[in-house]
């Protein structure tokens, strides 16, 4: 599963250290990056900002000398800022037709088979700029294992917070995919997958209560767990409610596995840095 190797690598990597856990999240927010864009139709050079940022806020996490969450303000901001001219600059240079023109005798065109035409220069756009505003912020909150790794403050060793809270959020989704796959609905499966998540990261405490207590474990991973199951309801839902016309491209399908395997992770960094960052020793 997907999910499975996206959490491992990460897992990984954050047991070898910074460097090595840098370069994974990298490949993981590019193909992220890929992924999202790719879902919600956004054009490539809207692919290549948002890689570019999440990568660039990496880079500030390893090269800052007190290094947090709150370094990738000014990362986050200035892709914003970046990505609002380039979307101007695409409208301005857009030719204008699709849904802003009009046939000889007045009225809208539309295609053979009576669909509507396509959309005009200024809905592109639109929908490119929250494409690319939401994928660098994903790709930020990504970047929170990080900044709990290389981060100072926390009274836990940090490699072991990031592994716990990613074996919370990881073991939830794949515990509750399995377990929806056996015919459970949505909601109980999720529900079960964070009773696993948070028993993995009890488990992964108990391995050496020295360096990182059960009771921390359980609660870091619970806490990626929690995160995790919310947002894989909603990609179980948001998939269910689309609908299925014809053959699916391959690139569609890899853009989905992607996505659902990326994005729960994603999503629960920020909880996971929050709580690594404010569990008593």
């Amino acid at each position: 599963m997907a999910a499975l190797v996206a959490t491992g690598l990460v897992m990984a990597a954050a047991a070898l250290g910074t460097g090595a856990l840098a370069a994974v999240l990298i490949v993981e927010q590019i193909a992220f990056a890929w992924a999202w864009v790719r879902i919600l139709r956004a054009s490539t050079g809207t692919t290549l900002l948002v890689a570019a940022w999440g990568v660039l806020g990496d880079v500030v996490l390893l090269a800052s000398d007190r290094p947090s969450y709150g370094s990738l303000a000014g990362v986050v901001g200035i892709a914003v800022a970046v990505m609002i001219l380039y979307q101007l600059a695409r409208r301005r240079s857009a030719p204008v037709s699709g849904a802003g023109s009009v046939s000889a005798n007045g009225s809208s065109p539309v295609s053979a088979n009576g669909s509507s035409p396509p959309p005009g220069p200024a809905v592109r756009v639109g929908a490119d700029l929250a494409a690319a505003l939401s994928g660098i912020i994903f790709c930020a909150l990504f970047a929170g294992y990080l900044a709990l790794r290389v981060g100072s403050g926390a009274h836990h060793p940090a490699d072991l917070l990031v592994i716990a809270g990613l074996l919370g959020a990881g073991g939830t989704v794949v515990a509750g995919r399995l377990v929806g796959w056996a015919g459970v609905p949505v909601v109980p499966a999720g529900a079960v997958g964070v009773l696993v998540g948070a028993a993995l990261g009890a488990g992964f405490g108990a391995l050496d209560p020295d360096r990182l207590a059960v009771g921390a474990a359980v609660a870091i991973a619970a806490a990626g767990a929690a995160v995790a199951a919310v947002i894989d309801l909603v990609l179980a839902r948001a998939r269910d409610a689309e609908p299925r016309v014809g053959p699916v491209a391959t690139s569609a399908l890899v853009a989905d596995v992607l996505l659902t395997a990326i994005l729960p992770l994603a999503s629960a960094a920020p909880l996971v840095y929050f709580v690594g960052r404010h569990l008593p020793a």
